[in-house]
């Protein structure tokens, strides 16, 4: 599954000289947690959210005035507060990868940039769609999958699945991998269009896979 099929083309965006109270304004009104920031040309310089712009609010112990608050506030702008050159990810890059890459930096959302240029943005909201869209029970789809498939050790693992998968002749909606939490090796988790996956699951089986088959 690609990023590109999953991330929000695109998306609403600002400037790094856009008053940020205007950019908190355009958040609540559309209900968005983060804005990426482009310059003229369209390219990334920076990401915007929500949490960067609770922190630049003055504190309660401030010995500012209201006035001077106020005044403050309104010429802050979108470059002052901004991440500058936030992590991105392409169009064509796994969701499975991107979903480690945020586990390890602690992001929840990542631009998508293409060719220098901002096409969209994927969140955490995206993502978990994408994610349920694999495993969750759907009629007339069954969910199989393959435990410890040793994808970096093993040449040709993902083409023996793949050929496994064609001679039963099963269509396929979605094959996604993921690192053993525990364990060296990966999951393969396959969403075939069978109701019923028995054939395959043995097939898989003989073929020297570990397959646990989960009801759907």
């Amino acid at each position: 599954m690609r990023i590109r099929n999953w991330m929000t083309a695109n998306p609403l965006t600002v400037t790094s000289d856009t008053l940020l109270m205007d950019a908190k304004k355009l958040m609540a009104t559309n209900n968005i947690r983060r804005l990426p920031v482009v310059d003229k040309k369209g390219r990334l310089v920076g990401l915007l959210t929500r949490h960067l712009i609770i922190e630049a609010m003055p504190s309660g112990a401030t010995t500012l005035s209201v006035h001077e608050l106020h005044y403050l506030l309104e010429k802050l702008t979108v470059g002052e507060v901004m991440q500058k050159d936030p992590l991105t990810v392409g169009p064509n890059d796994l969701v499975q990868n991107v979903i480690l890459l945020g586990h390890q930096k602690g992001i929840g959302a990542f631009p998508v940039v293409e060719d220098g240029k901002l096409i969209g943005i994927v969140t955490e909201s995206e993502i978990f769609n994408a994610v349920m869209s694999l495993i969750a029970p759907r009629e007339g789809t069954s969910l199989i999958v393959l435990e410890d498939v040793q994808l970096s050790k093993e040449v040709g693992a993902t083409s023996r699945i793949a050929s496994i998968i064609e001679k039963r002749g099963v269509p396929v909606e979605a094959i996604f991998t993921m690192p053993h939490r525990t364990r060296a090796g990966n999951n393969v988790y396959i969403r075939a269009r069978t109701p019923h996956a028995a054939n395959l699951q043995a097939d898989l089986d003989a073929a020297g896979f570990r397959v646990v088959p989960i009801p759907s």
